[in-house]
């Protein structure tokens, strides 16, 4: 059994434990805290960016569907764009070509 004194320094040693332990743990609450702030800011920072983005967007002209256009009109760019890449393709390989090999 211990004596009153050996009572009241077991509770100032309980007392100051647990106070030292709820600073720790309030100190590291508050840590994380300002870092979840501060990236909650950055958060809502890029949440306008994209809000203004979406605002343009929404004003935007949607671009016509392959559906609705003329399928002539539509056939004839495909082909002018195949001529176009297939002569991009040809001058690439001639420029390739020894200065020899050209037929110009």
């Amino acid at each position: 059994m211990l004596p009153w004194w050996g009572w009241v320094l077991l509770w100032v040693v309980l007392v100051v434990a647990s106070a030292l332990w709820l600073f720790v743990l309030g100190r590291r609450v508050w840590g994380r805290a300002r870092v979840l702030t501060r990236e909650l800011s950055r958060a809502s920072g890029l949440l306008a960016e994209l809000e203004a983005r979406v605002d343009e967007l929404r004003e935007a002209e949607p671009a016509p569907t392959a559906v609705t256009q003329d399928p002539a009109r539509l056939r004839e760019e495909y082909r002018a764009q195949r001529a176009e890449q297939a002569a991009a393709r040809r001058s690439r390989r001639a420029a390739r070509m020894p200065r020899w090999a050209r037929v110009d």
